[in-house]
């Protein structure tokens, strides 16, 4: 609760004294020190509301806490007996972003037994001693020690921070079913990242550290998978991800290969975001390789070199899910280069049941003169709309949704 909310709180009291007490059997609580830049003063303010609330906080189940501190909070704040009494309240949810300057804060040994968790996520000044990021290891295996005192962890969120000292990692808990992971400082040293989680259906990842990932005994299929590598993937990790209904594929060159030896078979949306500067090639194989594919996203958002040539090459057959699935279309930067213009065609001319196509032209280009070559492309599902725009389009269930991806 930020100091706004407080005053609130106190007004309601002041008009209403049978509300005075509501407020301790509310199954979510948020802490945010919003105002700590504005008025440093103040900040002793709210670690003494946050540490007094939560001691008079009555609900017999805690479904959330979430705790924001900022750079300018004091030297010493008690967040595990915050925590202590958060796991009394048999909590399921916990966010703790803590950006203090001084030393990270142990969380308490009371958290590693509570039975009621179901989402933890972690930032910035904690140190993980089991007896996570910018989040500091005691050792290599605390994580893995912290993990296996979580039997239901059904989320979650590893972010790799500069100078972490986590080498090989690996999450092996039976319930988990959305895994995020992202290392995007190339000095981190990650040897490797095995993921044993029988019950993963949502994998995130973006790694530039060009570290191995494999994934064991996955005994569910994936639903939903982003991919941002650097690298070839293993077996194992193709087997699962030849599952996935929904994938966001950020296409960097050790990730090609990907297109051309997995067989998509209940693929059904795809938000592809080329980095590679040849990707025709590999989306046509991903067509090819995707027979019930439905949405169709292509990015260049992320490209920089625009001026390299793009060459289309016809493939000897119709993908499959262009002649019998294929309804949405989207092509977001579009810059009218001649390969695009030739994918543009191909797929207007082979998608028989397109119901709409969406060109989001790059603003600095000529907009009216590209409308109107797209506009002039034959398309063989004649009751499929045209849409441009210099945005992007929202298309339902082809986002990559949270934590920033």
């Amino acid at each position: 609760m930020s100091h706004t909310g407080l005053v609130h709180y106190l007004a309601t009291v002041i008009l209403s004294k049978r509300w005075r007490h509501v407020w301790t059997m509310l199954p979510k609580l948020v802490y945010t020190d919003s105002d700590y830049r504005r008025r440093p003063g103040k900040k002793e303010n709210i670690l003494w509301f946050i540490g007094k609330s939560l001691q008079l906080h009555k609900a017999h189940v805690l479904e959330s806490l979430a705790i924001e501190l900022g750079p300018r909070c004091s030297d010493y704040v008690n967040v595990g007996k915050w925590v202590e009494i958060a796991a009394d309240r048999r909590i399921r949810r916990l966010n703790l972003r803590l950006s203090w300057l001084s030393e990270p804060n142990r969380l308490p040994k009371r958290l590693y037994i509570c039975n009621t968790f179901v989402v933890l996520t972690i930032f910035n000044k904690i140190f993980v001693d089991v007896p996570s990021q910018n989040i500091f290891h005691k050792d290599e295996d605390a994580l893995g020690r912290l993990l296996s005192a979580c039997p239901v962890l059904k989320q979650l969120y590893v972010r790799l921070r500069r100078k972490d000292n986590l080498i090989n990692i690996s999450v092996a808990v039976p319930s988990l079913e959305t895994f995020y992971y992202t290392n995007l400082e190339e000095k981190n040293i990650v040897a490797s990242l095995v993921i044993d989680c029988a019950s993963l259906r949502t994998f995130f990842i973006q790694d530039v550290s060009g570290s191995s990932c494999t994934i064991e005994n996955n005994k569910r299929r994936l639903d939903h998978a982003l991919i941002s590598v650097f690298r070839n993937l293993d077996d194992k990790f193709r087997t699962s991800l030849s599952s996935v209904k929904i994938l966001y594929f950020i296409l960097h060159a050790g990730a090609v290969d990907c297109c051309n030896t997995i067989n998509f078979s209940r693929l059904k949306a795809c938000n592809l975001k080329p980095c590679a500067l040849h990707w025709l090639a590999p989306l046509m194989c991903l067509l090819e390789n995707s027979p019930n594919l439905e949405v169709l996203i292509i990015n260049q958002r992320d490209l920089k070199d625009e001026d390299s040539p793009l060459t289309f090459n016809q493939p000897s057959c119709v993908p499959k899910c262009l002649s019998n699935h294929l309804e949405i279309f989207e092509f977001e930067v579009y810059r009218g280069r001649s390969g695009e213009k030739d994918v543009v065609r191909y797929i207007f001319a082979n998608s028989k049941r397109l119901k709409r196509a969406g060109i989001a032209i790059e603003p600095s280009c000529d907009r009216r003169k590209m409308m109107k070559e797209v506009e002039s492309m034959s398309r063989v599902s004649k009751s499929s709309q045209l849409l441009f725009s210099t945005t992007q389009f929202i298309t339902e269930n082809s986002r990559p949704g949270e934590y920033g991806y």
